[in-house]
């Protein structure tokens, strides 16, 4: 839109141009009381006005579209904002569970209600079924995990499922493993790979059957489904969730998700 409004400015002004040169080379054999009376009678000309008042409302208009961007762009710095802080936020609880500190809550999406896509990162931070015996931190495994949590944190999603899988590689069984698992869902959620998210939250629940997250992982697996549009697969891992965890947070809003896929009658 800016662009066409541009290329329209510059063409009425560019017309203008070609009019005064114009009236140059033709004012150049009037005398000086004809060249003011030409001069004068293109002045009041309806044409020459109607250009002028074009080009001050497309002017204008360009200045509220450039006013609209401004919002736009700082109304999405929010929203990263709003992501990385929720990253740091969901980590930190879930180390606290790893080094058995007490206190670990739930961690509500910004806002209320359901988080959106980009923000569903944290329904809560702790659930039932947490990792009861926590596996020795292996040389190099803390900040190995650290430097890939970092690039999420930087919402470098591409560089971040590079590094959370090499780190997966390297320490399997180590003890944020699971953790890495998780945030491997969270960036293939994140980036709208849906299909890609299932299989990490999927390969979370089946290899770390102790992880904290597991009731996180089951509803992003139902979210996912619904995504992807197949709803029955949806249903079904979400009326799992709620049997499985009933009562938190997670069965909550698979319940809300439920309602929403009833009312559409389904697949």
């Amino acid at each position: 839109m800016q662009r066409m409004i541009s290329r329209t400015v510059f063409a009425v002004l560019t017309g203008l141009a070609l009019t005064g040169t114009t009236i140059a080379q033709d004012t150049g054999k009037m005398s000086v009381d004809q060249r003011l009376a030409r001069i004068e009678k293109l002045l009041n000309s309806q044409g020459l006005v109607d250009l002028m008042l074009k080009v001050e409302s497309l002017q204008a208009e360009l200045q509220r579209l450039q006013g609209q961007n401004e919002e736009q762009l700082h109304a999405l710095q929010e929203l990263k904002q709003r992501q990385r802080d929720l990253y740091i936020d969901i980590d930190r609880r879930l180390l606290q569970l790893e080094r058995n500190v007490p206190g670990g809550t739930a961690a509500v999406a910004p806002g209320g209600g359901q988080a959106a896509p980009a923000t569903q990162a944290a329904t809560s931070a702790a659930t039932a079924g947490a990792i009861t015996t926590a596996p020795t931190v292996l040389e190099g495994e803390q900040q190995a995990y650290q430097d890939a949590f970092n690039l999420l944190r930087e919402l470098r999603y591409d560089k971040a499922t590079v590094a959370f899988r090499d780190f997966l590689k390297k320490y399997p069984d180590g003890r944020y493993a699971h953790i890495a698992q998780y945030w491997l869902g969270e960036a293939s959620y994140a980036q709208g790979d849906f299909k890609q998210a299932i299989k990490d939250y999927k390969t979370l629940i089946n290899k770390y059957p102790q992880s904290p997250k597991l009731a996180e992982a089951m509803l992003k697996i139902g979210y996912s489904e619904y995504e992807l549009k197949n709803n029955k697969a949806a249903q079904a891992s979400l009326e799992q969730l709620i049997k499985s965890y009933p009562g938190t947070t997670e069965a909550g809003q698979a319940q809300n998700l439920l309602k929403k896929i009833r009312l559409k009658g389904g697949n």
